[in-house]
């Protein structure tokens, strides 16, 4: 069973507060566990609304997409916001993260949030050695490089373990060999958005989103 597919998802609206349309034409696909998808291509609009729509974050003009074969996209009210917080780790293009709160205390707010606070001490510290700042746990966030402000903001998004991770835009270079180890040693489902030649050193699957152009997958 997928953790994630998608059936014949279309996309024809303006992307929000833009003129770009992200066009999207009858994607299909399954997205297996331990194995890292790259989206790549010219048309940034249409990757990130694409993942937008396969996080649940928003909904297609038409299409499915189903979480471990159940139908997720069509959900709304607090079911929907429960399946999302639960099955998916978000990286943006910014890191969002709260300058004034020591690591941990950003690394753990998504944990409190979907869990509680039982077990939160514990894996928000195991969240931290994955991407290997356990040391800075104590530190404010505005006190450190932008460098690991990115390393927060992954620990933050596998904190509650979820079985897939999207990451929209985040600098590849630094973060794709965690997001590999991750794949591999917790068997998450990764789809990621960055440039081909950052993307397919670590990806088991290339989706090139190209403007006005048939999206394709390369092997």
């Amino acid at each position: 069973m997928s953790p994630l597919r998608c059936e014949n998802i279309h996309c024809r609206r303006s992307t929000a507060n833009t003129f770009r349309h992200g066009l999207i034409e009858d994607f299909s696909a399954s997205f297996e566990s331990g194995d890292i998808t790259g989206f790549c291509g010219s048309d940034v609009a249409a990757k990130e609304r694409l993942l937008s729509i396969l996080g649940l974050i928003e909904r297609p003009d038409s299409g499915r997409v189903f979480l471990f074969d159940e139908q997720a996209s069509e959900m709304s009210g607090p079911g929907s916001r429960k399946l999302r917080d639960t099955s998916f780790g978000y990286l943006f293009t910014h890191p969002h993260l709260l300058p004034s709160f020591t690591v941990a205390e950003n690394v753990a707010m998504p944990f409190f949030r979907i869990c509680g606070q039982e077990g939160a001490q514990e894996r928000t510290l195991t969240a931290l050695e994955f991407v290997g700042i356990p040391e800075l746990n104590a530190i404010p966030v505005g006190e450190l490089p932008d460098s690991v402000h990115w390393r927060v903001a992954f620990a933050r998004a596998i904190v509650h373990s979820p079985p897939v991770l999207i990451a929209v835009s985040p600098p590849n270079s630094l973060l794709l060999p965690l997001a590999r180890r991750l794949a591999d040693e917790c068997g998450t489902t990764v789809l990621w958005n960055g440039d081909k030649n950052d993307v397919r050193p670590f990806s088991d699957h290339v989706v090139e989103m190209t403007s006005l152009r048939d999206h394709t997958s390369v092997p």
